[in-house]
C-alpha cells in the first residue's frame, strides 16, 4: 500500500480546491440546517456516497483521481446504506452502556446512599472503559465493513462477519496502520481546521474522507484483486501456459 500518496494525491487532481470546496460545502449545509434533524444526515451521507464512489475508483485504478460531484442521488443512497451499517454495529455499544448509564444517574434518585455513590463511580468509570475499547474496535473493523459493503454494493454485505473478519485477519497490518493513520490524520486536520476561525474544520474533515477513501480502496485491491491485478500477477511462463 501506498499510504504517502493516499495523503497527498488529493492535491494532484487538478480540480482538488473545487472538490474540497463542495465537500466542505455540503457539510455546513447540514450544519446550518440541524433543526430539520434529517439535513445533518442527509449532508454526510452524500459525503459517504462520495468516498464510496473514491473506494470503487481506485480499486479498480490505484491512479485514479478525485470523483466528479455527480449522481447526487446515487451518493447518497450509498452513503445512507453505509450510514446505517455504521449505526447498526455501533449498538452493542448502546447496549452496553445503558445499564451502566442507568447505574451512573442511580443516586439522583436515591439521595443519602454512599452505595449508590459507589455505584455510580464504578459505572462512570466503566462506562469510559467500555466507550474506549469499543471505540477501537469499530476503528479496526471500520475499513473491513466499508469495503465489503461498497465493493460488493451490498447492504447485507456490511454483516458478513466471515468476510470482515477474515479481511481483517489476512490484511492486519494494512488494516491497523489505516486505523492509527487516519486517526493521526483526523486529530491533525481537526486542530488545523480549527485555527482557521472554526469554520475550517468542514473542509479539512472532508479531506480526511478524501484519505479515507483512498486508503479503503487500497485495501479493497488486496482483498479483492481486479482481473487487471490478476493478469499483471501472472509470470511470462503462466501467460504462456494460459495461452496455449
Amino acid at each position: 500500500m501506498d499510504y504517502a500518496k493516499a495523503i497527498t494525491f488529493v492535491f494532484q487532481d487538478k480540480n482538488w480546491a473545487a472538490t474540497i470546496l463542495i465537500g466542505g460545502g455540503v457539510t455546513l449545509i447540514g450544519f446550518f440546517f440541524f433543526w430539520t434533524i434529517i439535513g445533518p444526515f442527509l449532508a454526510y451521507a452524500l459525503v459517504l456516497g462520495y468516498m464510496m464512489k473514491l473506494i470503487r475508483d481506485v480499486h479498480q485504478d490505484p491512479d485514479a483521481g478525485l470523483p466528479a460531484w455527480d449522481d447526487w442521488g446515487k451518493k447518497m443512497a450509498d452513503g445512507l446504506k453505509l450510514m446505517v451499517a455504521y449505526v447498526i454495529w455501533q449498538l452493542p455499544l448502546f447496549l452496553l452502556a445503558t445499564p451502566l448509564l442507568l447505574g451512573f444517574f442511580l443516586p439522583m434518585f436515591i439521595s443519602d446512599s454512599d452505595a449508590m455513590v459507589v455505584v455510580s463511580m464504578v459505572s462512570y468509570f466503566a462506562l469510559l472503559c467500555v466507550g474506549f475499547l469499543y471505540s477501537i474496535f469499530f476503528l479496526i473493523v471500520q475499513p473491513a465493513i466499508t469495503v465489503n459493503l461498497t465493493i460488493h454494493d451490498d447492504f447485507v454485505k456490511a454483516f458478513d462477519f466471515s468476510s470482515i473478519f477474515g479481511m481483517i485477519r489476512d490484511h492486519l497490518a494494512e488494516v491497523l496502520i489505516i486505523a492509527l493513520l487516519i486517526y493521526g490524520i483526523g486529530y491533525f486536520a481537526s486542530m488545523v481546521g480549527i485555527l482557521l476561525f472554526l469554520i475550517g474544520v468542514v473542509f479539512t474533515s472532508f479531506w480526511v474522507t478524501l484519505v479515507r477513501g483512498h486508503l479503503y480502496g487500497q485495501l479493497a485491491r488486496l482483498a479483492f484483486p481486479t482481473q487487471n491485478q490478476e493478469s499483471t500477477s501472472l509470470t511470462p511462463a503462466q501467460s504462456t501456459t494460459t495461452a496455449s
